[in-house]
C-alpha cells in the first residue's frame, strides 16, 4: 500500500498497487513512479500531491482526471515525478548585459550552473 498525500500533507489515500506499477530511473532523464490502482472511490489528485516511495518522494506535476470504469470504481495510471524533474516548472533565464535570454548556451563547470538556476528560481 502506499499513501497518497495533499500539498498540504494529510493522508489523501491508501492505494493498493497493481502489477503495471513501475519505477523508472533515467540517467540525466526523469525519475517517474507510475502507480496503476483501482479505487472505488473519486480521488481528485491535484498538482503538489505526493508519494513516499523508497525513500524518495514524488510529486505530481499536472492534474490527473481518473477513467470511470463505472459508477462505483474509478481506474488509475498516474505518473508521479522526483525532484530532478521539478526543474522544469522554472524558467532558467541568462541575463547578459541585462538582456534576460531564455535560450542560450551554458558551457561551464555544474557550480555555474545550480548558481544559474538558484537565481533564475529567486
Amino acid at each position: 500500500m502506499i499513501t497518497i498525500y495533499g500539498s498540504d500533507g494529510t493522508a489523501k489515500t491508501q492505494v493498493p498497487c497493481d502489477d503495471n506499477s513501475t519505477q523508472a530511473k533515467e540517467l540525466q532523464g526523469d525519475n517517474v513512479l507510475t502507480l496503476s490502482f483501482t479505487l472505488y472511490e473519486h480521488v481528485a489528485l491535484e498538482v503538489n500531491d505526493y508519494v513516499d516511495f523508497d525513500g524518495e518522494r514524488y510529486w505530481l506535476q499536472e492534474r490527473y482526471l481518473p477513467d470511470e470504469r463505472n459508477t462505483q470504481e474509478w481506474k488509475y495510471d498516474v505518473k508521479f515525478y522526483g525532484i530532478e524533474s521539478l526543474m522544469r516548472r522554472f524558467l532558467v533565464l541568462n541575463v547578459v548585459d541585462g538582456d534576460p535570454e531564455p535560450v542560450f548556451t551554458l558551457t561551464a563547470p555544474p557550480r555555474e550552473h545550480m548558481a544559474l538556476i538558484v537565481k533564475s528560481i529567486n
